[in-house]
């Protein structure tokens, strides 16, 4: 089959993808950081999109009618990295019944890490809505090209390619200082992300009464049971009903993030920096609003994952997953990954969840210690839990059974 890859925002998850289709003997384009004419001028049986809602409507119908012309009509997966109903931007329960139309006629289906968010989406009425884990893959491609450059994107790729160069995942660095980043993290505790979200300013759903309560019940809940996800928490709240109107729950999700989410980044954080001093190094954006130091973003601190002590987990700020684009990136870039014991925690640590994740600050406290005071036994961990995820949660086992629904 043949595949265009195409959107824009968290690229890298496209460049996974990109290479596991390659590894399971398709054909694919990344089409990034938009689409030429001359890629699209063949028949295309499917689109993977990040961040699909973004583009005028017409302007998909429009594309997907062009590559219909040479062939059939493709099937599109929009790469859901937020929970489906803020991706829509509905605030109706008929906004969702028009998307979800829409969705059908276009043959558009909605892929979403989280269990939890697909699952309310399609209590929601979004029918197009499957879960699946995100997935890794070890590896990238790129092709060598006649004057000796190499292409990344915009560049139809096969196994049949005689250019073709397959190359670590870690390997890619970008324009990005790798030393500068080893220097800052080597051998040191790392949490890089946001703090604050910045799409999250101080507004009218943050102060109504009903919801802030709403969210403090359910986020009480959850840090007292890790096991559990949003949904059933919801339930048990009694929030079911109020859960199904699309208005209320994107007001109630920005609260539950601050409840929950940047509120488990302020506990950590602080217990962390309080136990551990330097050797905990934090950097991201709007730590400043919870009275946190922290460094600015940087590139090039991705690209060092590998060589921090650990690189730590507080969890998302969009799903109730302990699989999502950032944690997957720390294993990418062979990093350590430890993070917070919650819902589906066993799904990406497997055999070593009890020695790489906690639940509480004096938890996370003790795994670090013990690692810090063993580098040997870090390294062989880390060495095991890399090749547990990289089988489990394969991408090359995942994608067959989205293209097996794309064809049904």
């Amino acid at each position: 089959m043949r595949f265009l890859l195409c959107g824009h925002g968290t690229s890298e998850v496209l460049w996974s993808t990109h290479a596991a289709l390659i590894d399971l003997g398709h054909e694919s384009v990344l089409a990034l950081p938009d689409i030429s004419q001359d890629i699209i001028d063949r028949p295309i049986d499917a689109l993977f999109v990040l961040n699909l809602f973004q583009i005028p409507r017409d302007t998909i119908e429009m594309l997907l009618a062009y590559v219909a012309s040479f062939g059939k009509r493709p099937a599109v997966v929009h790469l859901c990295l937020n929970h489906p109903v803020e991706e829509i931007g509905a605030q109706t329960v008929e906004e969702v019944r028009e998307a979800d139309q829409w969705m059908d006629r276009q043959n558009v289906f909605m892929w979403c890490m989280c269990p939890a968010a697909a699952q309310q989406a399609n209590r929601m009425g979004l029918s197009r809505v499957f879960y699946e884990p995100l997935g890794v893959h070890r590896w990238i491609y790129i092709a060598r090209s006649a004057d000796g450059t190499s292409d990344l994107y915009k560049r139809w790729m096969s196994l049949n390619d005689t250019e073709l160069v397959r190359h670590p995942y870690a390997a890619m660095r970008g324009e990005a200082d790798a030393a500068e980043g080893e220097a800052l993290v080597r051998n040191r505790f790392l949490y890089l992300g946001q703090g604050w979200p910045d799409h999250i300013p101080t507004g009218p759903e943050l102060s109504d009464p009903a919801i802030s309560t709403a969210a403090a019940s359910v986020a009480g809940i959850m840090m007292e049971r890790p096991e559990l996800n949003r949904i059933q928490a919801m339930d048990l709240c009694g929030l079911a009903e109020r859960s199904a109107d699309p208005g209320w729950t994107l007001r109630f999700n920005r609260a539950f993030t601050i409840a929950f989410a940047v509120e488990n980044r302020r506990r950590f954080a602080t217990a962390l920096r309080h136990a551990f001093g330097e050797t905990f190094t934090l950097w991201g954006n709007g730590w400043e609003r919870l009275g946190i130091d922290a460094g600015p973003v940087s590139s090039a601190l991705r690209n060092a994952y590998g060589t921090a002590a650990a690189c730590l987990d507080f969890g998302s700020l969009a799903y109730d997953t302990a699989v999502f684009p950032r944690t997957l990136e720390i294993i990418k870039r062979n990093g350590l990954l430890v993070g917070w014991r919650h819902t589906d925690a066993a799904q990406l640590f497997g055999p070593y969840e009890q020695d790489l994740t906690f639940t509480e600050e004096f938890d996370a406290v003790r795994v670090l210690e013990k690692l810090a005071s063993d580098p040997g036994h870090r390294e062989k961990l880390r060495e095991a839990h890399l090749n547990w995820a990289y089988e489990s949660l394969a991408l090359t086992g995942i994608l067959p059974r989205i293209i097996a629904r794309l064809q049904t």
